[in-house]
């Protein structure tokens, strides 16, 4: 744990001037940061009756990652306010307490770090406009007076009081439909350290809340799973839930056997699609995606065969849903017939062309 008094203030600026700070920066780093309305799920703050959080997930340019926790103060007079920081480590509670919570994305290239820090924020687009209209900030955190780096860097006098307090990020965050995970791999992939390349067509490629619509909508796609000697793709049936797409099968077969050995696979689906013959094409709307799949139980098992019934056969929905949730982890013999594969996204993309 860390605690810190900083003294800052923030500044607009344009393309122009972005363009000329990203070119004397001396190296950048990816950053999302979300803001949570109930942090009781960490320790420390449950110890110190601590509600409000914010978590921060950074990765550098050779692909060291870290998450912070942090709680700050209210901005004080002299653009003072105090920080108190924890160094955490991911884990599923975390993740889905992440889940539709507001959130913002960024690129930060650090100008100057002493005697004063001075960066400049490009903030990175999601699948709607953040909360105020905002691509570059920079941001001077000194002691001294800032005055001396408004000249030099030529940035003006900055935002005053209730300027600064519109453009915090918490407030600029946004509800993002995208999960935590694909936002933290998007970052990777911008900072050059993601193990997903960037798509060369990027006249066709598809924004991420664009992919998740279509996936949302498919009526199947293909499951390819790998066996260590072949990759095996098969059609399938699912539903698609907050970063997750579940799959209902056997309860044995090749694509458990392959899951089992090899847990990372890759799911695509197609839809709009029509062939174009006197252009030699189609067109269409696709979607490649990737993640790590398990067969689960209990409770979450339910709730997925609720969610596959309801989407495929919205009839009988109501037999399939749980009267007593707390009784989820009990199974009735159509239940325990069925197994139900849980695919956690880590990545992906979208493609189309029109006519």
């Amino acid at each position: 744990m860390s605690e810190s008094i900083e003294r800052e203030k923030k500044y607009l600026v344009s393309e122009e001037k972005a363009q000329k700070l990203k070119a004397i920066s001396k190296w950048k780093l990816g950053v999302v940061q979300w803001y949570l309305q109930d942090c009781s799920f960490f320790d420390f703050a449950k110890d110190k009756n601590i509600k409000n959080c914010r978590v921060r997930y950074m990765v550098d340019e050779t692909g060291n990652e870290k998450w912070i926790v942090a709680f700050k103060s209210e901005l004080m007079e002299g653009f003072k306010r105090i920080e108190e920081e924890y160094e955490i480590r991911p884990n599923e509670a975390l993740w889905n307490n992440l889940i539709r919570t507001p959130v913002a994305a960024k690129v930060r290239y650090f100008i100057s770090e002493k005697p004063a820090e001075i960066v400049l924020d490009e903030f990175v687009e999601l699948e709607k406009p953040y909360n105020v209209s905002v691509k570059y900030l920079v941001e001077i955190e000194t002691h001294e007076d800032f005055e001396i780096y408004e000249k030099e860097y030529e940035l003006g006098n900055g935002l005053n009081y209730e300027e600064f307090d519109r453009y915090t990020n918490k407030n600029i965050a946004i509800v993002s439909s995208i999960p935590p995970r694909l936002i933290v791999e998007k970052i990777r992939q911008i900072m050059g350290v993601s193990s997903f390349k960037m798509m060369r067509r990027k006249d066709r490629e598809l924004p991420i809340g664009k992919a998740l619509e279509i996936i949302e909508k498919g009526e199947y796609g293909v499951l390819s799973t790998f066996d260590g000697e072949y990759p095996y793709g098969v059609p399938v049936n699912y539903v698609y839930k907050d970063g997750v797409i579940y799959i209902h099968c056997a309860l044995e077969g090749k694509k458990l056997e392959n899951i089992s050995k090899h847990p990372k696979i890759s799911f695509s689906v197609v839809t709009k699609s029509k062939i174009l013959p006197e252009k030699l094409t189609t067109a269409y709307e696709s979607v490649v995606a990737f993640g790590t799949a398990e067969l689960v139980e209990g409770l979450e098992k339910r709730i997925a065969i609720y969610e596959l019934v309801k989407k495929y056969s919205p009839q009988l929905a109501e037999k399939y849903k749980m009267s007593d949730p707390v009784d989820g982890n009990s199974e009735d013999e159509e239940c325990k017939r069925t197994g139900i594969i849980k695919i956690v996204l880590e990545h992906i993309t979208g493609k189309s062309r029109v006519e």
